[in-house]
């Protein structure tokens, strides 16, 4: 089972329930409502881990470039075994969105074919595609609030997510430049260069940095927000800017990218004290 809990990338996985789990908690979800934010959270989870397979599977020719050791390129897992792990995952994904709400599913049954586009139309372009998992990842807290019936609280956490989950896949692009440039993929950095590439990663991060302020300002969370977020967040990301436009290696920006993974989590602790 290795290659295929390889493909889930389980600390994806695990993050994505946990967000949808916690937006449920920040749009007012009670402990009537356990059993339906459980079920949410794992079926946004189960489909977002589709979303990696489906991914790898169209991706394989670039992966044989950039990430030869991932299952499908290195022969682990076959693509016709990867193509109906996909459609497991999403199927149980969205049964278990049958059970919460109708606004949940809707958003569910919306983001599928939306993951399938990404990866099979958008991924390669200039922006767009990084816009679209960066709209995916805020959707996640969007499907929370609605799991709960209060999508008005999830606004911020999504706008959040958003605005750091583009910065972090033009830093991916990047980091993937090689192998994009040889399968004619027409990312960012391979159309315009990593100059361009680096500045706009740095206009959305820093976006991240200056919006992580305005919930605070306004008084909608609470001074322990501001503490964790300014220092465990927004440190952080003024890290990231200064590192990647001092070293653009291929190592350096794996570890950042995985850095503004784990930045988020820290996000998530901080709306939640808040």
């Amino acid at each position: 089972m290795k290659p295929y809990i390889t493909l889930i990338r389980p600390v994806n996985f695990t993050i994505t329930a946990l967000s949808i789990f916690v937006a449920c908690i920040l749009a007012g979800g009670t402990q009537q409502q356990m059993l339906i934010m459980i079920f949410g959270a794992l079926s946004g989870a189960c489909i977002a881990a589709g979303g990696m397979v489906i991914n790898d599977i169209l991706d394989i020719e670039i992966d044989r470039v950039n990430k030869p050791d991932r299952p499908i390129p290195s022969g682990a897992v076959s693509r016709y075994d990867a193509l109906m792990f996909y459609g497991a995952l999403t199927g149980i994904g969205m049964i278990m969105s049958a059970y919460t709400t109708r606004p949940a599913f809707i958003i569910a049954f919306i983001a599928v074919p939306l993951i399938v586009m990404y990866s099979k139309v958008f991924k390669g372009t200039v922006l767009f595609g990084n816009l679209l998992v960066g709209g995916l990842t805020g959707l996640a807290f969007i499907y929370g609030g609605a799991i709960v019936g209060n999508i008005r609280q999830a606004v911020f956490p999504a706008l959040f997510a958003f605005l750091i989950n583009v910065g972090r896949e033009i830093i991916k692009d990047m980091e993937d430049v090689e192998g994009d440039a040889k399968n004619g993929a027409a990312t960012l950095p391979v159309i315009y260069g990593m100059n361009s590439a680096s500045i706009m990663a740095t206009i959305f991060l820093t976006l991240v940095f200056l919006t992580s302020f305005i919930p605070y300002l306004l008084g909608i969370y609470g001074e322990n927000y501001f503490i964790v977020v300014t220092g465990g967040v927004d440190v952080v990301i003024l890290y990231v800017m200064y590192s990647f436009w001092k070293d653009r290696s291929v190592f350096n920006l794996h570890i950042l990218s995985n850095i503004l993974k784990w930045t988020m989590l820290v996000g998530l602790v901080a709306i939640y004290l808040g």
